[in-house]
Parts: structure tokens; sequence; C-alpha cells
């Protein structure tokens, strides 16, 4: 057994090897968060939703119509009320029809299981993102013989898990950690310079959850035709492979009802967009303006607008590679935000962002920057709502906004680091223009060539880059 151990070692590189250690640690604690679920829980309340469209998907019903939901539900006694609608583009119900054929116990377990490999995996890819961003300009392979993953590193996976409530997810039978894992393999393999394949990556996310298309906007600024391309191509072929399961009156129900699932919107069956637990900006504005649709709109496109427009203005248009990891925190806090309608559970969408913002103030003994990471990271997902209720008079409508001005303050801070890192880059000596030789530089991929003098004034040494952090991770293949 050492034997064929040894030889499966020296088959494997470092990397690899710290890749597989990632995975195996991410998706044991997201194991450790669900195991009780699966053991215990009843079928999940948003997981009741999700299964009551498979099976009205496999019915050949509307699964936009929450009475058709409703009705499956009583059906099949499936506990909760009430039973929420269906919100997301037809490709995931009639995809994951097939979990009709299961009982609605055996699905979730499939399910829950589903979210742990998922979070594993989406774990792993933000690691490959930021050692792509991070890697010796150089081309120093010597620093692979370092330690693969450091202790660190693998700490702060194992907090943001907490940090960033992936519990909930599961426990709500969510569908975030498999939007997350698309949203992460789309950036792994940006920073390796696939273009086409991570905006197949991309489309994925956002043929299931729609917003995660604005990190798209980047790419339109920095011309990634390839990403773009591979982006519109993902998105057709999720509409054509679901039209097999008879999903093509779906799509044209989609599209029309979609006006009417907008910021300010009553969705049938669904929460008045004003109701606490939403911390969207369409719900802060709601609770500010009651009943004015028309105002609610107004306001939360525009403020979407701003908070995206300076994100893209500070990154730049064509951005260093690391400097694009640092736009990540902003650009999904307004991923976040944007929705309709958020709660708790979405923050988890700005795991590999935060991630790699703790790892990078950690390797430079940022200890302020962290200690800051870290308090509004756990302040974000906490469900305050839950804690209005304890108060017996009524509050202020402004005072009812908690998260959202957790992630603002997130915002904020990301806003902040990009700003620095773009001071440090033209305050290095011999710093390379943003384009050079008709290469640009581009955001989430590897840049423009950088010259010697450059890459010894903007890299940092092996010695101080090797004991923790990404930077140390070999060049990208």
């Amino acid at each position: 057994m050492t034997s064929i151990v040894a030889a499966a070692r020296t088959r494997i590189s470092n990397e690899r090897l710290g890749y597989l250690s990632v995975f195996a640690f991410s998706a044991g604690a997201a194991w450790l968060c669900v195991l009780d679920i699966v053991l215990k829980q009843p079928v999940a309340i948003d997981f009741k939703s999700f299964y009551s469209a498979a099976v009205a998907a496999s019915r050949g019903l509307d699964v936009y119509d929450v009475t058709v939901l409703e009705s499956i539900a009583r059906e099949l006694q499936l506990p909760h009320e009430p039973t929420f609608p269906y919100l997301y583009p037809p490709f995931f119900a009639y995809t994951f029809s097939w979990l009709a054929r299961l009982s609605p116990d055996t699905a979730q377990q499939v399910w829950s299981s589903m979210a742990v490999v998922s979070y594993g995996l989406a774990a792993t890819f933000a690691v490959v993102a930021i050692r792509r961003a991070t890697r010796d300009p150089r081309g120093d392979r010597d620093a692979a013989r370092g330690p693969a993953i450091p202790t660190v590193l693998l700490a702060f996976i194992a907090f943001l898990a907490w940090a960033l409530n992936l519990r909930i997810s599961l426990a709500m039978g969510q569908v975030n950690p498999l939007v997350l894992v698309f949203i992460c393999g789309a950036l792994a393999l940006s920073f390796s310079g696939k273009d086409t394949p991570a905006g197949l990556a991309l489309a994925v996310a956002a043929g299931i959850k729609v917003t995660p298309i604005l990190l798209a906007i980047p790419w339109v600024l920095q011309r990634r035709f390839r990403a773009l391309a591979g982006l519109a191509a993902g998105l057709g072929a999720l509409v054509v492979i679901s039209l097999p399961f008879g999903a093509a009156p779906a799509w044209l129900e989609f599209l029309r009802r979609l006006p009417r699932m907008s910021h300010g919107s009553k969705i049938p069956g669904l929460f008045d967009p004003g109701t606490v637990p939403n911390f969207s900006l369409a719900g802060f504005y709601a609770r500010l303006f009651g009943q004015d649709a028309a105002t609610i709109k107004a306001a939360s496109v525009i403020t979407i607008l701003l908070l995206l427009g300076a994100a893209l203005a500070l990154g730049g248009r064509a951005p260093s590679p690391s400097r694009s990891l640092r736009m990540l925190l902003p650009l999904l806090v307004t991923m976040v935000v944007a929705s309709p309608f958020t709660y708790v559970h979405h923050v988890l969408y700005i795991f590999p962002a935060a991630l790699y913002a703790l790892d990078r103030a950690a390797k430079h003994e940022r200890r302020l920057e962290m200690g800051a990471l870290v308090v509004l990271i756990s302040l974000a997902t906490i469900d305050f709502p839950y804690v209005y209720e304890r108060f017996k008079a009524p509050l202020p409508p402004l005072v009812l906004s908690v998260n959202l001005y957790v992630l603002l303050a997130i915002y904020a801070l990301g806003m902040y680091m990009l700003w620095r890192e773009r001071r440090e880059e033209s305050a290095a000596p011999g710093a390379v223009a943003p384009e050079r030789g008709g290469q640009p530089t581009r955001g989430f991929d590897r840049g423009a060539p950088i010259t010697a003098a450059a890459s010894e004034a903007i890299a940092p040494t092996r010695d101080s880059d090797a004991p923790h952090g990404l930077g140390s991770g070999a060049p990208a293949t």
C-alpha cells in the first residue's frame, strides 16, 4: 500500500495535491454543516418549491403558477406553509425534473449532497483563480516546491463556511452553492486564460440565477470577445438542452412574467418587497416609499448603476489580474444587493472575493484590514430581521436594513483595497502601461506581458511570498 501511495504521489504535483486537499477539507466542512439536516430535517422550505417545480415540469404543468405548486405540495403532503413561487429561469426546473422521480426525503438528501460537493468545488476553483492571479510574473517554478496550500488558507475557508452562513443555505435547501461553483469556475478558467470555457461556466450560473450575468460587464469593457461569445453560446445551449424536457412554453411564460418579477413588484405567493427579511436595495426603497413601484424601481436601478459604475471605473478598463480580484468584492456585493429579493443566505456569493481579501491581508500583515473583514463578513449574515422581532415597539424603516448597511460597508472596504492596488501599481518604478505591444492587460485574465524591470518592482520576492498566501503558487501552464 505504501508503494502504491508513493507511486501516486510521484505522479501528482504539489499543486494538484493542494487542490485535492482544499476540496476534501471544504467538502468535509460543508458535510459537517449538513449532516444533521440530512438525518433529521424534513423537506426544507426552499427545496420544497424546487421539488414542486420539478414535479410540475415532469407533468407538463406551469412551473410559474404558484397555485400549481401549492396543489402539488398538498398532494405530496410536503411540510411548511406557504409554498413559495418558482422564480428562476426554466432551465433549472426542467433539467432537474429527474428529482421528481425520487421521494421528497431522498431527493433532499441527494440535493444536500450536491450542495456539499458544490461548496468543495467552489472553494477549490476560488483557490485556483487566486493562485493564477497572484503567481510569480517571472515564471519562477521553484515556488511550487513550497507548501502547496498553506494552513492559513484552509483556516480562512473554514471560517468563511461559518461566517457566510453556509449552513443556512443548506438548511433551507437553497441553490446558492450550485450557482457559486459555476461563478468560481468561471473565475478559475478566466484567470487561466481560457476565455470561452469561462463564458460557458458563467452562462450556467446566470441560467440558474440571473444576477451573475453582472460579472460579464467587465468583459464587455475589456473587449473579452471570446468570453462573451462563450457566455452567449452557453445561454443558448441552456435553452436548447431544456427543450427536450418540454420547457418551450415555460421559456415564453418566464419572459412574459419577467417584468413583473423586477424591483418593487409584488409577486403572487411571495412576501411583499418591503418585508423586513428582504435587505436588497429594492427592499430598502420599498420600506421608504411604500407601494410606489415606479419610484422603487427607478431608485434601485440608479443605485445599482452607481455601485457598478464606481467599481468598474476604479478597476480600470485594463486592470492587472490582482486588481481584477480586488474589483470582485464590490462587484459581488453589487450582485447580491441588485436582486429584487435578497436574504441572509445570498451573502454566500461574496465567498471568492472574501477569501482573496483575507489571504492578501494576512500575507501583507494588514491586521486592521483583516480584522475589519472578519467583523463585517460575520455581521453580514446575522439574521437581523429575527433580532428586530425582539423589540416590542415598531422600528423606523431606516433601522430595518442593517444587513444592507453592512454589505455596503464591505463594498466600501473593497473599493478602498481596489484604490490602493491601483495606486501601488502606478507608483511602482518601471510600471507597465495598460497596453503594450497591442496586447491590453485584461481583468480576470493573465494580463499583458510584464517587463523584467516591472516584474522585479511589482512582484513580491520568493522568500516573502512562500510562507503563506497564494502568491507562491506555480505559474499557470
